[in-house]
């Protein structure tokens, strides 16, 4: 069977790109774990949902992305206010750790007579961020097995004579691959399905499949395929450092890096520029007052603590997103480019809501 443009819905699954994800015990029962794959599933097929009305992988991931993030923005918002309303109380809280230095009972003691004073709660900003990891934990689960069964199916069609309908994404050739100028358009026959395991919900992800394809990677027929996807234009350059001997592999021309390499790097770019942006954007340190920024820094275990988590992320970001497929770096710079929407909307609202009530206190005062 082909690929398809669009997904048809059935009672015993979903055609995804053409080809039938069928589910073959009930996910909803047999413990936790079941129970687990049933949720993961529904996120796999709204994926899918999407991908039928959009028909493109990556525009589904980035609208797929924005709509989950738009049903958590409930608890988003409660968490940042909880943590704002923490920040406020930090310098009381400071002149509470400096009064009773010596007395930790004590300082328990009236640390809770000012939270319910102040009307704030230490876990209200960290219980609703607790509550959103599962949620988006399940969604990049659904969306590696949707991005699997892709990529196992496309080789299965391939051992088949089907030459492979790549998905395609802005100067992306192919976004199961890296974006990268150091990647080729199909998969490289040793790196191909390292990190893809079995899915007992998928008629896909089988261990006959994966040994089947497997077994494909290596052969000449798949070679003589991935050769006209240009896998013959790169060259590798060994690197000899002390402890390991890594292969660096390049385009062997400016015409192979434009035509076969199957991305430019701009994904983990970017994708390290959104971190960084969003860690200075959530740091509401240029709004602090000078005694509430050193209340925050008595909180931290030490400056050089916080810079090292600044750059880390972002760099971090970059490493994850050249060694991932695009479409998981797709994910990746869209949550961060929404993370920076949702703080700049919601902190204009919180302004404006402080200020407000500093005007009614203002008023409130001078009767």
């Amino acid at each position: 069977m082909g690929v398809r443009s669009r997904p048809e819905c059935g009672n015993c699954g979903r055609l995804l790109f053409g080809f039938k994800a069928r589910i073959r015990p009930n996910p909803w029962t047999g413990g936790a774990s079941h129970m687990f794959d049933g949720i993961n599933l529904f996120f796999a097929n709204a994926l899918r949902w999407i991908y039928g009305w959009v028909g493109s992988y990556g525009w589904s991931v980035v609208i797929f992305t924005f709509m989950i993030r738009l049903v958590i923005l409930p608890l988003t918002a409660k968490s940042r206010k909880g943590m704002r309303s923490m920040t406020k109380v930090q310098p009381k809280m400071a002149e509470l750790q400096k009064k009773y230095a010596n007395d930790k009972e004590k300082l328990n003691q009236k640390t809770m007579e000012l939270y319910k004073k102040e009307g704030v709660s230490p876990m209200a900003g960290c219980l609703p961020m607790l509550l959103q990891w599962p949620i988006l934990i399940f969604m990049f689960t659904a969306m590696r097995v949707v991005a699997n069964e892709y990529t196992v199916q496309m080789l299965l069609d391939m051992q088949n004579g089907i030459m492979p309908n790549l998905q395609g994404w802005l100067w992306i050739k192919n976004v199961f691959q890296p974006d990268s100028f150091m990647a080729t358009i199909l998969p490289a026959a040793g790196s191909a399905l390292p990190t893809i395991q079995t899915v007992g919900y998928s008629s896909i992800l089988t261990a006959e499949n994966l040994e089947t394809v497997r077994a494909f990677l290596q052969t000449e027929q798949y070679a003589a395929i991935a050769a006209q996807y240009g896998a013959n234009a790169f060259m590798q350059i060994p690197l000899n450092f002390i402890f390991i001997a890594p292969t660096l592999t390049l385009p062997n021309s400016f015409y192979a890096l434009t035509h076969y390499a199957n991305g430019l790097f701009l994904l983990p770019l970017l994708a390290g520029l959104s971190q960084f942006l969003m860690t200075k954007i959530m740091n509401p340190e240029q709004k602090m007052t000078e005694a509430e920024k050193i209340a925050k820094q008595q909180q931290e275990t030490n400056a050089m603590n916080s810079n090292f988590m600044k750059w880390f992320f972002p760099l971090f970001s970059v490493w994850i997103c050249a060694t991932s497929n695009s479409a998981f770096s797709i994910y990746w710079m869209a949550v961060n480019i929404i993370s920076i929407g949702e703080t700049v909307v919601l902190n204009k609202i919180f302004d404006a809501q402080d200020a407000r009530q500093s005007a009614k206190a203002a008023m409130d005062s001078h009767k």
